[in-house]
């Protein structure tokens, strides 16, 4: 009865996507071998041939880069290098999956965006932990989603109205459940430092001063490993060109022709994008003007039936509130390292 109902989530996942226009024809072998030239530099003597027999569409392309033979795999549905090889049989590159994201840590299992949260997200086995970063009255960056502390404390107060010493006084936990009372409110440096070397932050730079985000991360030895979102593009821009050395994902505009310059334009590492927002068109958009996919599952479709569309959609990144059904999912489906 199990297995049956897996099936028709499976299916009901397919019937959605089509519905929904998510199958298109392969790419060509032409923009096989563009998204090898993401990966290694001055392609040469470049040759494609489609694997037979073989679902999703993949082509095998064999090219020279700074006289060196290599061979590609290039899964041809969603537009993405499986894996790149030497002549000799080396790996260069190897698709690392799709990476989990806990939205705050977890919302589900301990209280949002403390340092209890980020430790359960980690040993659900999540990739990346998504925190909220806001600046205090005097001038520390701490780790909170709202404005306000009032949902989370049951206290009252604009987090750019306290200091921390007020901050640091007033309990994350206790409303979440009895067993977290006194749990205290992080500042992002503790948070980065909790979870050093078992995942990466994830940043939903909120509101502050960029410089102070950059010499935080900086400070962390995390500068070209770490992402950031910003609701504000402007904030993004200022952050980025102090230091260019993050992992951009600006929600991106979904029809093709807007999409297609707001890369050119702005060039970030990843596209941002909601369920509603999301469809192979622009998953392999992104893909092949050689950017990541972040799809946020979080509220009432945050289930196995569409994260079986984000799997075949071409989705890099999954952001969850629900990591004990999202990680069993993506392994059962082979996807997670």
């Amino acid at each position: 009865m199990v297995k049956a109902m897996r099936r028709l989530s499976i299916v009901a996942a397919f019937a959605i996507a089509a519905l929904n226009g998510w199958t298109l024809p392969p790419i060509t072998p032409e923009e096989a071998v563009q998204l090898v030239s993401y990966k290694m530099d001055s392609l040469q003597n470049s040759k494609v041939e489609r694997v037979a027999d073989k679902t999703p569409v993949t082509y095998h392309v064999t090219c020279k880069a700074k006289g060196e033979q290599f061979e590609a795999v290039v899964d041809g549905q969603v537009a993405r290098v499986l894996s790149i090889t030497s002549g000799n049989g080396q790996a260069i590159y190897t698709w690392p999956g799709i990476l989990a994201v806990g939205h705050r840590g977890t919302v589900t299992f301990a209280p949002e965006n403390t340092i209890p949260a980020f430790n359960k997200a980690i040993e659900l086995g999540a990739d990346l932990l998504e925190m909220d970063v806001r600046e205090t009255k005097d001038g520390h960056l701490v780790i909170m989603h709202d404005g306000t502390v009032k949902r989370t404390t049951g206290e009252k107060g604009a987090i750019s109205q306290m200091t921390l010493g007020e901050i640091r006084k007033l309990d994350a936990g206790a409303l979440f459940g009895p067993e977290f009372k006194g749990t205290r409110v992080p500042t992002f440096e503790e948070a980065m430092e909790a979870i050093k070397g078992r995942a990466l932050p994830d940043i939903d730079f909120k509101m502050g001063t960029p410089r102070k985000v950059v010499e935080a991360v900086r400070e962390a030895g995390l500068l070209g490993k770490v992402t950031l979102y910003c609701g504000n593009l402007e904030t993004m821009k200022q952050t980025v060109a102090i230091d260019p050395g993050f992992l951009t994902r600006p929600t991106v505009p979904t029809e093709e022709k807007a999409l297609k310059a707001f890369l050119k334009e702005i060039n970030p590492s990843i596209v941002n994008m909601g369920w509603d927002d999301t469809s192979l068109s622009v998953v392999r958009t992104a893909h092949l003007a050689g950017k990541l996919a972040f799809v946020n599952a979080m509220g009432k479709e945050d289930n196995e039936t569409l994260y079986v569309k984000a799997i075949e959609g071409g989705a890099d990144y999954i952001q969850t509130d629900r990591l004990d059904l999202l990680l069993p999912a993506l392994r059962k489906h082979g996807v997670h390292k």
